[in-house]
């Protein structure tokens, strides 16, 4: 931002009034780009500037000081994307990451992201009607069954259940729309700034935002043990649901994989947050990305991030001992 300039006087040259123009004309272009720059910088400082009783305390992100690729040495399927190394929180790859669309069901990162921080994981909602109708990706519920946050949250992540996301909204913050308040307030707090929330669950196209904002909340989530070991399940059980099968086919084809959402809707076409942990010159690396807007369906969106994986652990360089950026 640049500083402030004084109301010029009667007696500002006219050397200072072309000064002052250039200036008006500078900001104005800044000003086209100032989400986008304020977002980068605010990532950055993001923890130092909150209370720690309400964030996690993820290390400095490490923004390259020149470019990054854009392009790929093979073709992907989406319209943007990104790529961080999590153990230096250096920044691999982007295209297009501030490109904002809709985020279908990787909405629920903010999601559990805020409930982990309120509920208790012991306690235990009951479902209402507005829960138990809610519809697309859920568990098997009725009005008036009882599930633990806990077993919410591995609904919400593992089977993407919407009627989840609304019963856990409610538990929270006492209703559905306030819960959304929250959403958006946190994403602001976060720096996610061309994010709007609509919804806990995604199935509004209004919820939308960008590769750059989804990695920061995936990247926080990252910080939570119990959202790791959600995230990495491949199979479970909850009441009435006798197998609950992670919707994230990406752990099922690399066992490197650990984690994180996948999302769809017809709006937002195919979304895909994924993280990795493999060993490089003996350390373990972890490279997180993001995928969105794909059209060919998931198996193909898969075979992109598994490229993109690829692609990303060859690049690394070794030479200085790496640093942990997340438990």
């Amino acid at each position: 931002m640049l500083p402030k300039r004084r109301a010029p006087t009667s007696r500002t040259s006219s050397g200072h009034w072309g000064l002052a123009a250039l200036a008006v004309v500078l900001f104005v272009a800044l000003g086209i780009n100032r989400q986008v720059i304020t977002s980068q910088r605010h990532w950055r400082q993001v923890v130092q500037a909150h209370t720690p009783a309400r964030l996690p305390n993820p290390a400095t992100v490490t923004l390259p000081s020149t470019q990054v690729p854009s392009r790929l040495p093979f073709p992907i399927g989406e319209n943007s994307g990104i790529l961080w190394n999590l153990t230096t929180g250096q920044l691999i790859w982007e295209d297009h990451p501030h490109l904002r669309e809709p985020y279908a069901s990787t909405t629920k990162l903010m999601t559990i992201y805020l409930v982990l921080q309120h509920l208790p994981l012991t306690r235990v909602v009951q479902i209402t009607p507005a829960a138990a109708a809610t519809g697309g990706s859920d568990i098997d519920m009725s009005v008036g069954d009882r599930f633990t946050v806990r077993e919410l949250l591995y609904a919400l992540m593992m089977r993407s259940a919407n009627d989840a996301a609304v019963a856990l909204a409610a538990a929270d913050a006492g209703s559905v729309p306030r819960f959304v308040r929250e959403m958006n307030h946190m994403a602001h707090v976060l720096g996610m700034w061309q994010t709007t929330y609509r919804d806990p669950d995604g199935l509004s196209p209004q919820s939308a935002g960008t590769a750059w904002d989804l990695s920061i909340i995936a990247r926080l989530d990252m910080q939570n043990p119990l959202f790791r070991q959600i995230v990495r399940t491949k199979i479970t059980v909850l009441p009435h649901n006798p197998v609950v099968t992670n919707l994230n086919g990406l752990l099922f084809l690399d066992p490197t994989v650990i984690g994180i959402k996948s999302g769809w809707t017809t709006a937002a076409g195919f979304n895909l947050v994924f993280a990795a942990t493999r060993r490089v010159d003996g350390r373990p690396v972890t490279l997180m990305g993001v995928l969105m807007h794909g059209q060919m369906g998931f198996p193909p969106e898969y075979q992109d991030a598994e490229h993109l994986l690829n692609w990303g652990f060859m690049r690394i360089k070794t030479t200085q001992p790496a640093r942990s950026a997340w438990p």
